[in-house]
């Protein structure tokens, strides 16, 4: 009997032996991999996503949030007349998000104005389920963040009128930040104008 519990404690502390060592291996492996990944990101400048800084050129976007503040960015381009006109490359960003993400949303939104084509009223409405603009609108704020060479971008609040249309708050734009500016700082700022959207 004693053999028998003999060998089951060498069995137990063998086991555990070996589960301490694979533990101990995986946890320099990854340990590794991120200090790996941390000097590639530091050799390419690279930034945490917070402030990620990719280069604005263009684009004009409305940011549109409903009641729970999930929102839906519009790009637009002009049209032949140079009317802004809404394309079909819609994003939607959905709570809970952070800033950052909000940022980098509106930044590949506004990139996606580039060799974009005005979208057919009948399939923006159909895309955004409504059977018209003055629906889609009810109940929403809309900040405006648009690009402007020399400047950079421009943002500013909006109220809705009962026509379902938005005009700016104020004369000229409210927040300018540059060209290159982070994803933290783009979506903070358009959060902070949200407060004053009516």
């Amino acid at each position: 009997m004693d053999t028998v519990y003999l060998d089951y404690l060498k069995l137990v502390l063998f086991v555990t032996a070996g589960a301490v060592m694979v533990s101990g291996l995986l946890f320099i492996t990854v340990k590794r991999q991120k200090q790996g990944r941390a000097d590639r990101a530091g050799k390419s400048g690279g930034r945490s996503a917070g402030s990620a800084r990719t280069r604005v050129d263009g684009g004009n976007v409305s940011i549109f949030f409903d009641k729970r503040r999930n929102a839906i960015l519009i790009p637009y381009v002009p049209d032949k007349y140079g009317s802004g006109k809404a394309t079909a490359g819609i994003i939607w960003l959905d709570m809970p998000y952070r800033p950052d993400a909000l940022g980098r949303e509106v930044k590949a939104a506004m990139a996606s104005c580039k060799n974009a084509e005005p979208a057919d009223n009948a399939e923006l409405m159909d895309r955004l389920g409504a059977r018209g603009w003055k629906e889609f609108t009810e109940g929403k704020l809309s900040v405006s963040v648009y690009y402007k060479e020399n400047k950079g971008i421009l943002m500013n609040s909006t109220v809705r009128t009962p026509e379902g249309a938005y005009v700016f708050t104020v004369r000229g734009h409210e927040i300018c930040l540059p060209a290159d500016a982070d994803h933290s700082s783009l979506g903070e700022g358009i959060l902070e104008l949200l407060k004053k959207c009516r």
